[in-house]
């Protein structure tokens, strides 16, 4: 059985991969361009951030049965042609819900407490007795998209006791969760709230979901926040909405063109936070995380129903 990898792994996740697999023999190579025509054909198993899955290339591997990536989103992958070619597809999503949760409620945080303007203070030696501060307890947030990240945000929500209204594709039920909606009501879900977090995946239906019509439903103090995938806003109706001052202010880990090019029009927004896309990257968990679920799966392969973190395909997460 011919395996490629192109997630890059460091040596010392190779000879993990080695010992927990001693069974597979595991081409690692730097993307899926390197290999050649034969090479591709008899690719049965593929590690990947998917970045590399061009659907040229992909189309010569006659023989791929699964394909694991290394991060949560599929959005990069050839969801089509994996689907017409029947290959099971499998992610990471999980390793990362607890970082990307804290970080939401550290931005929260900060954001009601403006440490970031004290900070700007110290830094220009200012005593700063102007500026006023708030909590978040008992205000009112709602995740869009509840999986394991928005799961985790709500856990955390409510240890400081704010009102949680989850809005999901089917209902989820969980004890961290006061409200729940479904996707067809999402705009009734984010008119009352102070804070709209977004956790979900990047599919035809998300993207640009978070327009200026969208927008017009939500409260002009609340505070937008995106830790799931740039696209799923539409840049430039949020850009929009922040100057006129209808929003009180977004917070951007992920964004429609990464890095912000230098003329983006979102570096001149001042009631706008962007995070070069780190809220759940960087950790030292991520990779040790990572391996875990992929050394899993290849034991059980080619048993996928026994596989954790499967994908559908069709639906895109």
């Amino acid at each position: 059985m011919f395996i490629v990898s192109t997630l890059g792994l460091e040596e010392e996740y190779q000879a993990m991969l080695k010992e927990k697999c001693p069974q597979y023999q595991v081409e690692h190579v730097k993307d899926l361009s390197v290999l050649t025509g034969e090479q591709l054909a008899k690719t049965e198993v593929l590690f990947t951030y998917g970045y590399d899955m061009q659907p040229q290339l992909v189309e010569q591997m006659k023989n791929l049965r699964w394909v694991h990536s290394g991060q949560a989103g599929i959005d990069a992958m050839p969801k089509h042609l994996l689907d017409e070619m029947g290959v099971f597809v499998s992610n990471s999503r999980g390793i990362n819900s607890v970082t990307i949760a804290e970080y939401v409620i550290c931005m929260l945080l900060n954001l009601e407490r403006n440490t970031y303007r004290f900070y700007e203070a110290f830094k220009q030696h200012k005593w700063d007795m102007e500026t006023h501060l708030d909590e978040v307890m008992d205000k009112k947030l709602t995740i869009l998209g509840m999986g394991k990240v928005g799961l985790e945000v709500a856990k955390r929500a409510k240890g400081f006791d704010m009102e949680v209204t989850g809005v999901n594709l089917v209902p989820v039920s969980s004890e961290y969760v006061d409200h729940v909606f479904t996707t067809g009501h999402m705009k009734e879900a984010v008119s009352d709230c102070d804070y709209l977090v977004i956790c979900m995946p990047l599919t035809e239906e998300t993207h640009h979901m978070v327009d200026k019509e969208f927008l017009s439903h939500m409260k002009a103090s609340a505070v937008l926040m995106n830790v799931g995938r740039g696209p799923i806003v539409k840049t430039e109706d949020l850009v929009d909405v922040l100057r006129n001052k209808k929003l009180r202010m977004a917070i951007l880990d992920v964004l429609e063109e990464e890095p912000c090019p230098a003329d983006s029009p979102l570096w001149e927004v001042d009631n706008l936070i962007i995070t070069p896309h780190i809220a759940g990257d960087r950790q030292k968990s991520y990779m040790p995380r990572m391996m875990r679920i992929l050394t899993d799966n290849l034991n059980k392969y080619p048993d996928f129903d026994r596989m954790e973190n499967p994908v559908n395909i069709k639906l895109g997460f």
